[in-house]
């Protein structure tokens, strides 16, 4: 029973001795289907732009809501919209991909294509807050059912050593995304107005979700068995999650409670940002331009932090480093300088770059202290459990800020999120010690 870390070292070995043995169907593979691995990954790059684009461009539409489209709906209840959106994008992914490891990619793409793009366009003509959250809830589930199999899929065609750096590229889709969305909105919403700036985000995210359905295709599927009805509900209710493990595993449960309060942090920043930035005296385009370079920093963060775990500290002490800064800055630049563009130039860069290696970091962190053979379990118990916890933690942060117009209350929304950061690195540091003491090392 070896865990991912082992296995890990083990790839590594192999590799710097220059093994690529003909016994070893898999590298052998590997070797011989570089172009169509390379396709799979172009194909999860152009699907995971509108998906994770959209879902780290949150802020810009919530923002739009609170000030011109729901104008007369307060905070907590808008944000509503948005935290069962996040909900539902990560408890749906883990059926998903319970669903990606025994019949394929094509379903569930063909499925989620159609399923956001309807959902869009229902929400482009939505004007009352039930209708918004039925139609963005849609967004939510079809995110959910597409993010797994566009990631798990570039996993099966890469061996292990290879396989982040693929991942990577991969999910820096969502990052250019993060980048291209803030800024046609920002435009159009001036230009076209709301509803058919949702429209023209149906449609890039239609054509780009349809590239992905012709490239990305699995490499091996688990042999499914028939299964009744009844059997097969049963089936994704006992394969998908690991609950004992939070009572049998005092460091994996660690572990999952930094990932709400790291999560967390992240989702209560990145959706009240720009509203926030409103209230303090940037106009609308100064702030969606602030959630811009937000994603830039976000596309330096994944990959820094990455090299950084991977060379010389390991992803635990990188992660807790980041959490910490992040609440520094949180205190040191953004709450005595939230009305100061150049201040808010410099967080937006910064913060960016933290949260993008906290989110990339996140299921390293899982994979090193879970069995192989368990990990999809127990990362899908891991998210699970963070996809309901952000159903309470977001509507408190928008309770918080109010209507944006108290300095007070806006403080205590940066205290807020800063505290989330804080807890974050305190559990996650227990996991660290849990697994290998407090001494200085790299993991």
């Amino acid at each position: 029973m070896t865990t991912e870390v082992e296995l890990e070292t083990q790839n590594s070995r192999h590799s710097e001795e220059g093994l690529l043995e003909a016994s070893d169907p898999d590298e052998v593979y590997y070797e011989n289907n570089k172009k169509r691995s390379w396709l799979v990954v172009l194909g999860s790059f152009f699907g995971l732009l509108p998906v994770w684009g959209l879902a780290n461009s949150i802020g810009v539409i919530q923002t739009q809501l609170l000030e011109y489209e729901l104008s007369g709906v307060s905070t907590t209840t808008v944000s509503w919209i948005f935290s069962i959106y996040t909900a539902l994008l990560q408890i749906c992914m883990i059926f998903s991909g319970t669903y990606f490891d025994r019949h394929g990619t094509r379903l569930p793409l063909i499925v989620g294509t159609f399923m956001m793009t309807g959902s869009l366009l229902g929400f482009a003509n939505s004007t009352k807050v039930y209708q918004s959250i039925l139609s963005f809830s849609g967004v939510g589930i079809a995110s959910g059912i597409l993010s797994s199999p566009l990631m798990g899929a570039v996993s099966q065609y890469f061996p292990a050593r290879k396989r982040a750096t693929a991942m990577a590229l991969a999910g820096n889709g969502g990052c250019v995304g993060g980048l291209i969305i803030p800024t046609m909105l920002r435009k159009t919403y001036v230009s076209l107005g709301f509803a058919w700036s949702m429209r023209l985000l149906a449609l890039i995210t239609f054509v780009c979700l349809l590239i992905s359905i012709f490239l990305v295709k699995e490499r091996r599927v688990v042999e499914a068995e028939e299964m009744s009805r009844k059997d097969t509900v049963i089936f994704y209710l006992t394969k998908s999650f690991n609950f004992k493990a939070l009572r049998d595993d005092r460091k994996f449960l660690f572990c999952v409670l930094g990932c709400v309060f790291a999560e967390g942090t992240v989702l209560v920043t990145s959706s009240l940002f720009s509203f926030v930035c409103i209230k303090n005296g940037f106009s609308s385009s100064q702030a969606y331009l602030f959630v811009t370079v937000i994603n830039i920093g976000a596309v330096v963060g994944r990959l820094l932090s990455g090299l950084l775990a991977d060379v010389l500290f390991g992803s635990y002490n990188i992660i807790i480093f980041l959490l910490v800064i992040t609440a520094v800055f949180n205190f040191v630049v953004w709450m005595p300088f939230k009305s100061s563009t150049g201040a808010m130039y410099t967080y937006s860069i910064l913060y960016g770059t933290f949260y993008g290696g906290i989110y990339s970091l996140i299921p390293t962190c899982c994979s090193m202290i879970v069995k192989k053979e368990e990990f999809g379990a127990n990362y899908a118990t891991m998210y699970a459990i963070t996809g309901l916890s952000l159903l309470g933690l977001n509507p408190a942060a928008a309770a918080i800020v109010g209507n944006g117009t108290s300095n007070k209350r806006t403080n205590g929304f940066i205290a807020y999120a800063s505290a989330l950061s804080l807890l974050g690195a305190v559990c996650i540091s227990l996991t660290r010690v849990l697994c290998v003491g407090a001494k200085l090392k790299k993991f």
